[in-house]
């Protein structure tokens, strides 16, 4: 008969396959589920901390843009101190406070000083160099020019002042003598501090050999070099947001010095043209004739 050899060449039956062994299947699907949520969590802890870090930032904003500038807090504890509230200070210095940290003693004292002008000597000022004055001294930092305080828009007076008393040694030429020297000539702007004709003009007035210069680095470097000051005309950037007057002073070290009469910090600094170059707007080169 047939019927063992039809049945050995018979398919095997589904009950005939090897069979896998079913704890196999069990853990792979334990491992499919931890490896599922495993991923979820991940997810969920990274949505959980980006949703964190945007709240702390926007806690973060909301708290600095609530606590007022700490040199305001500061002025408003000194005015307090003396019988003086932050009503008793132009708003314009406490903003320039607020921009520049070193105009401290001229701000806090202002209700005091501004009017007890303090006498002006500087017979014992070094000019083997440009010396550096400020506009906000309190020597003349309080008189008024045009229209302000001359802390706050002597920059021309100031610069040149600086040039005056170094090339001419005399230094009765202080920044409080040049800014009325400036009003009377008609260089005082009326609430935008001095016209740039002060130097183009008011400088040959004052007896110097002025000279218009192009924004020419080694022109530059040259004058510098044989000890010819250059007045600068800044356009908003380091050193101003609106427009200042600073000097040249010197180049050292393949950089520009400047006698800024804003501040000490700036003046302090060595400066590379390309840094500056774009926030030039004039420059005039000054010499004894």
């Amino acid at each position: 008969m047939k019927t063992y050899a039809a049945t050995s060449n018979h398919r095997h039956s589904r009950s005939t396959y090897p069979k896998r062994h079913p704890s196999g299947n069990l853990k792979k699907r334990k491992r499919q589920k931890r490896s599922f949520f495993r991923r979820m969590a991940i997810l969920i802890i990274g949505c959980i901390l980006v949703i964190a870090a945007l709240n702390m930032k926007d806690l973060y904003h909301t708290a600095v843009t609530s606590i007022p500038f700490i040199g305001e807090a500061k002025l408003e504890e000194y005015a307090a101190e003396h019988g003086l509230s932050l009503s008793d200070y132009p708003k314009e210095l406490i903003e320039l406070y607020k921009r520049n940290p070193e105009t401290k003693t001229f701000v806090f004292e202002y209700p005091f000083a501004k009017d007890n002008p303090s006498a002006v000597d500087l017979s014992g000022t070094d000019t083997s160099s440009v010396p550096l004055f400020l506009q906000w001294d309190q020597r003349w930092g309080y008189d008024q020019y045009a229209g302000d305080l001359f802390g706050l828009s002597g920059c021309g007076p100031t610069c040149l002042s600086m040039v005056a008393v170094y090339l001419t040694k005399d230094t009765s030429m202080d920044p409080g003598w040049m800014g009325e020297f400036a009003t009377s000539h008609g260089y005082a702007s009326e609430g935008s501090g001095s016209f740039w004709t002060l130097f183009s003009e008011g400088g040959r007035e004052l007896g110097f050999d002025v000279t218009e210069i192009p924004l020419d680095e080694q022109r530059i470097i040259n004058n510098l070099q044989v000890g010819n000051p250059i007045v600068a005309v800044m356009g908003p950037g380091d050193f101003t947001s609106s427009g200042h007057f600073i000097i040249f002073t010197g180049y050292e070290d393949g950089k520009l010095k400047v006698n800024d009469p804003n501040s000490k910090a700036n003046s302090e600094k060595l400066w590379d043209f390309s840094k500056i170059q774009g926030q030039i707007k004039d420059l005039w080169v000054f010499r004894n004739k």
